[in-house]
């Protein structure tokens, strides 16, 4: 019975995803610590779009913050999958079953990946009490470039003085 309700279950989830994990390394000579997004593994999952608080406007996923330049642009997913996602990963490469892009940066040159931060994951329990599946919450990483992966210990940084 079981695996049944695991057969369903998966059979909703419609898209897949690549999950990166941080790779730390420290620098001899300065101490500074250089983390890195690495690939670990490509996961089925579902990923439905959130509303912004502002969705009725016309830049609902569009916000201006004091002190910053110009505009950031705030996605939200709620992600569905087998497995919890650790918030010290990352999740891109977002496609259909059909391996179409579905999360994609259009005005960059190439039109790469968008990459999301996990900001929450949890259980969600079937009518039983068994662990149905994970649902968990990713917004779109601040900073978007072609080396997003590559690069990210500035946008790291950056992220851990606002959350201090």
């Amino acid at each position: 019975m079981a695996t049944s309700a695991i057969s369903f279950v998966a059979s909703i989830m419609n898209t897949k995803s690549d999950i990166y994990i941080q790779q730390n390394s420290q620098d001899k000579n300065t101490g500074f610590v250089n983390r890195q997004w690495v690939y670990n593994e490509t996961i089925q999952c579902k990923i439905e779009p959130l509303g912004s608080s502002n969705s009725f406007s016309r830049g609902g996923n569009k916000a201006f913050e004091a002190g910053q330049p110009g505009y950031q642009e705030r996605i939200q997913l709620r992600v569905k999958t087998l497995k919890p996602l650790s918030r010290r990963w990352r999740i891109g490469n977002i496609r259909s079953s059909n391996n179409q892009k579905v999360y994609f940066e259009i005005d960059k040159l190439d039109e790469p990946d968008t990459f999301f931060e996990v900001f929450s994951s949890h259980a969600v329990l079937d009518p039983f009490g068994k662990v149905s599946y994970y649902e968990s919450i990713v917004q779109r990483v601040p900073v978007q470039s072609n080396d997003t992966i590559q690069n990210w210990s500035i946008i790291c940084q950056s992220s851990n003085d606002r959350n201090k």
